[in-house]
């Protein structure tokens, strides 16, 4: 019995020992192959297309403050309320102005009759012309104060300076406001529409070399309309920290969409160069998202079209901003770069072409 337990143990065993021995199964060839997008390098210069991350902002807008301070007695509006021009908004408490609208005229209306009573003693010789006139001078005084009383009292009403609506509300009823304190933000929504964009300075400098820009607006909320715009000024002070320029846009809301200030946008920017000779150097253009990095040096994965395989090739690129990067050396037109999964490829590595 022990004889036949130790046969089968040794014949487990050597069924074991010769699967060890088998040939390895091969791994298919077509698996080392990994797929990408394949791109080919284009022209920077026959046509370019920026995209500028954008922020809406209403044509006319106003910070609405106070002249004058006191306790905010009266508050009208909320927040998205349309107003119309010369609606009254927010009031002071009164009391005070009031007081002093009332002093001021007693001042006056009493300086006015002495004014009057010295030009008919005047015509009977019975007071010098010196007289008449400081009664004169004080008239003016008082009247002047008087109109800085009413002044006053006028300005503790805050009326909408155009029709519009109210974006936001800086204060609460019942409080104590200083003079110039914001107390709410007034846009006119009839007066159009701005995408306010930073642009780098790289672009600006090249500016002179493009011709016939379009400019059109898409908006975060409707990534499939796109809404011509206009170029409407630019900050020529470039921000410290960006080393950017501020341009604004101008654009309409279609019909069909309702567009607030704040929202999300894209400025895209489509335009062709000058001759070529004029614009020598501008480089080539690709998807930023084709571009890898290593340390402060960039690169891109060029393919062999015979071979399909990938080698790295380092790379200078403009500087800017937006989807699409400008290389002003290392590549050329007509070569054939990895998109869509670059990030995979090591050198040599074969590549097949990814189809969605």
């Amino acid at each position: 019995m022990e004889n036949t337990r130790t046969g089968l143990v040794l014949a487990v065993l050597a069924a074991l020992a010769a699967g060890c021995r088998s040939e390895p199964t091969e791994i298919p060839q077509d698996a080392a192959v990994r797929p990408v997008k394949l791109l080919t390098v284009e022209e920077a210069g026959s046509g370019q297309t920026r995209r500028y991350p954008a922020v809406v902002e209403a044509a006319k807008s106003s910070d609405l403050t106070f002249q004058v301070g006191g306790l905010l007695q009266e508050l009208t509006v909320i927040e998205a309320q349309q107003v119309q021009r010369g609606t009254l908004l927010a009031k002071l408490d009164q009391r005070d102005y009031r007081n002093r609208v009332e002093s001021a005229q007693a001042e006056y209306d009493n300086a006015e009759t002495e004014y009057q009573r010295g030009l008919r003693l005047q015509k009977g010789n019975a007071i010098s012309t010196s007289d008449v006139e400081q009664r004169k001078s004080r008239r003016d005084t008082a009247k002047a104060q008087l109109d800085t009383a009413q002044k006053a009292l006028s300005d503790t009403e805050l009326r909408a300076p155009f029709a519009g609506v109210v974006a936001k509300v800086h204060v609460e009823k019942f409080q104590n406001v200083q003079p110039q304190e914001s107390i709410l933000t007034l846009v006119s929504l009839g007066g159009g529409l701005e995408a306010k964009v930073d642009v780098p300075a790289s672009v600006v400098a090249t500016s002179q070399s493009r011709q016939h820009e379009q400019a059109f607006v898409i908006l975060e909320a409707a990534p499939a309309v796109r809404i011509p715009a206009v170029f409407k000024e630019a900050v020529l002070e470039a921000a410290s920290e960006s080393q950017t320029y501020e341009v604004r846009f101008s654009f309409g809301a279609p019909d069909d969409l309702v567009i607030l200030p704040g929202m999300n946008a894209t400025v895209v920017i489509e335009s062709t160069v000058v001759a070529e000779e004029e614009t020598a150097g501008v480089g080539v253009a690709i998807p930023l998202a084709a571009v890898m990095s290593e340390g402060d040096r960039s690169y891109v994965w060029v393919i062999e079209p015979e071979a399909m395989t990938a080698s790295k090739r380092w790379v200078t690129l403009e500087a800017g901003i937006g989807e699409t990067a400008v290389v002003t050396d290392g590549l050329e037109p007509g070569e054939t770069i990895a998109g869509a999964g670059a990030a995979y490829l090591a050198e040599g590595m074969k590549v097949r072409p990814w189809t969605e």
